[in-house]
């Protein structure tokens, strides 16, 4: 009996197409590759905030040292000014993205509840007269693991774990330590290496991803 063989479903394909879809392939995974460095966009806003909050708490130091007068609404003049720093910093970097994904709107809603958040937080402390120092810090470095975990398992960015167990220590060092000033001098540095750094490090990501995604 004759060997009948059924005709391929696709047609063959000759090595210029082979190597067309190759290159498409390629540029496919580099897009994939780019969108996990976008996922993490808002770095300049997260260094901003790290260095409004380093100089806050080194500030809440020295007036806990009595190297400045007692009473200074340092909190409050942070608000003033890193509120519409980030708000300054977000308007004028967002044109220049031009990819968002589920990803980049997870962790951007993220970053906004957990400012309203620690906003509800205070108001209320500071409304019910039970404000207390070392519970606010603590509050805030584990609202910051919180959101930094969200970053790490959202994008390719792993390492961001790492940040997020820093401010989980953070957190524990706010109850261990005694002194104040000790309190506050961690707080600073924690923000430094654990928000500025790591924002200034997204933000090189970002500026190497997106000039090649606007010639997609």
């Amino acid at each position: 009996m004759p060997d009948y063989k059924s005709p391929p479903l696709l047609p063959r394909l000759d090595p210029e197409e082979a190597g067309y879809l190759g290159e498409e392939l390629e540029s496919l995974r580099a897009l994939v590759s780019r969108g996990d460095a976008l996922a993490t966009a808002g770095g300049s806003v997260m260094a901003w905030w790290g260095v409004v909050l380093a100089v806050t708490h080194i500030l809440k130091a020295l007036m806990a040292a009595d190297w400045l007068p007692a009473g200074l609404p340092i909190g409050w003049g942070a608000a003033i000014i890193g509120v519409p720093g980030a708000l300054l910093i977000s308007h004028f970097g967002r044109g220049g993205y031009s990819f968002r994904s589920w990803r980049n709107q997870a962790i951007s809603t993220t970053w906004v509840f957990a400012g309203i958040g620690i906003f509800v937080f205070l108001l209320g402390s500071q409304w019910t007269r039970v404000s207390e120092p070392h519970i606010t810090m603590a509050f805030l470095a584990i609202v910051f693991s919180l959101v930094l975990a969200v970053m790490a398992t959202s994008s390719s960015q792993s390492w961001l774990l790492g940040m997020a167990g820093g401010w989980m220590l953070t957190a524990g060092a706010m109850f261990v330590l005694d002194s104040p000033i000790d309190r506050y001098i961690v707080m600073a540095a924690a923000t430094v290496c654990f928000m500025t750094a790591p924002g200034l490090v997204l933000l090189r990501a970002e500026r190497r991803a997106q000039p090649k995604m606007r010639t997609i």
